[in-house]
């Protein structure tokens, strides 16, 4: 019976020693790992001159050529893949502008960059002989002005801020006899005011947008005369018959007043009137309130005629006029379709009320382009 036991525990061990041995993984089996790499020498930046060339990189790969890739972002770089080596290739650089690219050298995730730069042509763009700091000059009815430009580079875009829209580019003009001289043409508004106006233009070329050449333009203000008023050319409908006659506005005094009717009513909006000795076409008007405050004009309609006859409104103004005490109030410039020989202040409402009521004013001036 020992025998048997005995036997079988042999026979047990034999067979779980092969069977160990069946499964046993082969450990001399052989794998080739694949890599690819860039020596951080062939990373380095690369510049090309205006006229272009070819550059190295050198790549140290087990993979097969076909298996690995490299590019370029931009079509004037193109690449050629070699074993061992990729080449750089770019043409002459035409415009006026440095370019640059990537250059992408892959393998699964492996993945290595390139940076390429090109220099561009020099650009040249001056105005009047200045890159910048040029003071242009117009006179206040000037209708069009002209600058000299040269440059090298297509001039397409001329840049006006549009807080200056008293200013247009109308042409450019190639000078002949001259490759890269131009005159440019602006045309500009007549300036209505008595200030000087500026604005800052500014040429570009699609060839180069970071490279820019600017001016300054000034505009003089209009120059104004005064009109000579005297007591006969004003009349009222309101004339206030115990107190500020009229002729008070013209004796520049601010202490003195014209106060139109408040012992008596009218059923009409209370004015001014004025029969100048001459037509004119347009006018800037003045006036200082009376040193109170009440009866201070908030809403006027300036009506001008011909033949004191027939009227029109040239301007309707609600807003803007003081109500402080002595403050004085200056129109913008006042143009009429047609000459005009009258002019009327009726006042639609004071910061007392509405029409019809009465208002009060020390002082009064009309101005009119000087001839």
């Amino acid at each position: 019976m020992k025998k048997n036991i005995l036997l079988f525990g042999l026979i047990g061990i034999l067979i779980s020693t092969l069977a160990m041995n069946s499964c046993a993984p082969d450990y001399e089996t052989e794998f080739e790992v694949k890599t690819l790499v860039v020596p951080d020498k062939s990373l380095t930046p690369v510049s090309f001159p205006i006229e272009g060339g070819e550059a190295q990189a050198v790549v140290e790969t087990n993979v097969e050529l076909g298996n690995w890739s490299a590019s370029s972002n931009a079509d004037w770089l193109s690449i050629e893949k070699q074993e061992g080596m990729v080449t750089l290739l770019a043409g002459n650089n035409d415009t006026y502008a440095p370019r640059v690219a990537r250059v992408s050298i892959e393998y699964g995730y492996q993945a290595y960059y390139i940076n390429v730069t090109q220099q561009g042509n020099t650009p040249l763009l001056l105005i009047e002989g200045q890159q910048n700091g040029v003071l242009k000059e117009v006179s206040a009815a000037e209708a069009t002005f002209t600058v000299l430009a040269k440059s090298n580079m297509l001039i397409d875009h001329i840049l006006i801020p549009d807080t200056a829209n008293f200013i247009k580019a109308i042409s450019v003009t190639d000078i002949e006899g001259s490759a890269d001289e131009k005159t440019i043409t602006f045309e500009v508004e007549q300036n209505m005011s008595r200030n000087e106006r500026y604005s800052t233009i500014t040429l570009q070329s699609s060839d180069n947008y970071n490279y820019t050449a600017s001016f300054v333009v000034k505009q003089a203000g209009i120059v104004f005369t005064e009109i000579p008023l005297r007591e006969d050319m004003l009349s009222s409908n309101a004339q206030e018959v115990n107190e500020g006659p009229i002729a008070n506005l013209l004796d520049n005094d601010p202490g003195s007043f014209f106060h139109s009717a408040w012992s008596f009513s009218i059923d009409e909006a209370h004015n001014i009137e004025v029969a100048l000795d001459e037509p004119i076409s347009g006018c800037i008007f003045w006036y200082q309130n009376r040193n109170n405050g009440n009866g201070k004009p908030q809403d006027v309609s300036i009506m001008v005629s011909a033949d004191g006859e027939n009227w029109s409104e040239m301007a309707h103004i609600n807003s803007g006029l003081p109500t402080g005490a002595s403050s004085t109030y200056e129109s913008a410039y006042l143009s009429s379709d047609a000459p005009f020989k009258y002019f009327r202040f009726v006042v639609n409402a004071t910061n007392s009320g509405t029409a019809p009521t009465f208002f009060n004013m020390a002082e009064f001036r009309m101005y009119k382009i000087q001839e």
